[in-house]
């Protein structure tokens, strides 16, 4: 039995969907956790039982307590997961002995507002410069996030493998669509939100946008956000759901038409072209064609996949969206494609990076 250390400062729905697909696959492995904000429970409500121990790490001495859980739990590989950087680089610095994957989920040199508000934005890229030098391997969530980390940071042995969404997630039948009711368009967003102006996530202006082409947004917050409920206060067509448990969400959101998928880029453009988000593979398991701006690696994904649309503006969505033949296709290919977008069908690839690793033996990046 394999036993790997998952790093992150909050574990995220990722940890927990690697977790999942190891034990679908009946994969050897045994994960523990170390994080210093919540557990994954803590979070999302369960998730800690898939396990074998999550530890809370000092923030104070996060040197010493990586020493020690490496020695008590017999770690043999860490795999730590950004962002921020931190706790790769404190691993780096606190074993020569245990391989360690960094997995780039996001690029702090990418972005122009902060990851979190009490950011040190230098200590950051410090971070971010260590840990995807001095780390064994590398896992990037797209293409272009590798290209940009090979590009500043060097070459190393590295995968790409996509934000797929956990199998036993996947809705196995569907709710009746909304718009059978009224006859009106819905579409849905999912995930983060932002109340800072210019940030990624700060949609407003986009969901009143929508609001005013008379298309119906129905927003599901990852946390809580009251600045979207009050905006669904003002505007008849938004509406916001607050937070869902994530084990529901999938078939809650299939009877709506469309999923949402289009960023705010006046600060973070380049950052997420090379981001391919949670949110996307979700909305697909659930039968949902995307709409989207053509933030690069989606754009490259939807495209070549073809299962969504893409938009320049809002103003193109009223003749597109009225396209049957077209539309007709992609809710078909949705269909027929969407089990191929989860981590079972994928994790292998994870496996096999471990098992190289394992293979060189004893690490020489130090």
């Amino acid at each position: 039995m394999l036993r790997v250390l998952f790093l992150r400062p909050q574990p995220a729905i990722r940890s927990l969907k690697y977790a999942l697909a190891f034990k679908d696959v009946k994969a050897e492995v045994e994960l523990y956790h170390g994080y210093t904000a919540k557990t994954i429970s803590g979070l999302y409500g369960y998730g800690d039982e898939c396990f074998r121990k999550s530890v809370r790490l000092d923030s104070r001495r996060l040197g010493e307590e990586l020493k020690r859980l490496i020695k008590d739990f017999s770690i043999e590989l860490i795999h730590s997961q950004n962002a921020p950087d931190t706790l790769t680089r404190i691993a780096v610095e606190a074993t020569d002995e245990v391989p360690i994957i960094h997995e780039n989920q996001d690029t702090i040199s990418l972005r122009q507002t902060p990851y979190t508000p009490e950011t040190n934005f230098e200590e950051q890229l410090v971070d971010e410069r260590i840990a995807n030098q001095m780390c064994d391997a590398r896992i990037h969530v797209s293409q272009g996030m590798l290209d940009y980390i090979r590009s500043r940071y060097g070459a190393k042995r590295e995968i790409v493998f996509h934000n797929y969404v956990s199998r036993s997630l996947m809705p196995h039948s569907f709710k009746r669509k909304l718009s059978e009711s009224n006859g009106n368009v819905h579409l849905v967003y999912e995930g983060t939100l932002s109340s800072l102006p210019g940030d990624h996530y700060d949609l407003k202006d986009i969901f009143k946008d929508l609001a005013r082409h008379g298309y119906h947004i129905h927003i599901y917050n990852s946390h809580s956000n009251q600045d979207y409920a009050r905006l669904a206060e003002i505007y008849d067509l938004i509406h916001y759901h607050g937070h869902k448990d994530p084990r529901e969400l999938p078939y809650e959101i299939t009877q709506y038409d469309y999923c949402w998928a289009g960023f705010n880029v006046t600060k973070n453009r380049e950052h997420m072209d090379v981001a391919l988000p949670n949110k996307l593979f979700e909305y697909l398991a659930s039968g949902l064609p995307v709409l989207s701006f053509p933030h690069k690696a989606q754009k490259e994904f939807i495209e070549a996949n073809e299962v969504g649309l893409m938009l320049k503006d809002l103003n193109e969505l009223d003749d597109k969206i009225k396209q049957q033949a077209t539309i007709e296709q992609l809710k078909c290919n949705v269909l027929q494609k969407r089990f191929e977008f989860t981590m079972e069908a994928n994790i292998g690839r994870v496996l096999n990076l471990y098992a190289d690793l394992l293979e060189l033996g004893k690490t020489c990046h130090r």
